[in-house]
């Protein structure tokens, strides 16, 4: 009994040894992710500021930008671009 007790202890620990693993790679890898993330977001949001410069609009407050969905900020830049665009035509 004892040996299957030590038996039972050491699968275990294994056990759990395994799923801490197991939750640090899930860590990292969303970590990476939510780093890609903000490094996207953080370009675009340097275009749109960029954009309204040169179109001689007051910046949006960049805390109102952090808000806003990558798709959001990436729509703002392709309009901005236009009204450049049509601006410069």
């Amino acid at each position: 009994m004892y040996d299957q007790r030590e038996k039972a202890q050491r699968d275990y620990e294994w056990a759990l040894s395994g799923a801490r693993e197991e939750g640090r790679e899930e860590g990292r890898e969303e970590g990476i992710q939510m780093g890609e993330e903000r490094g996207r977001k953080s370009a675009v949001i340097d275009s749109v500021r960029m954009l309204e410069d040169l179109l001689g609009e007051q910046q949006t407050e960049a805390a109102a930008l952090m808000t806003m969905s990558l798709d959001a900020l990436t729509s703002s830049v392709a309009k901005l671009q236009q009204r450049l665009s049509d601006r410069r035509a």
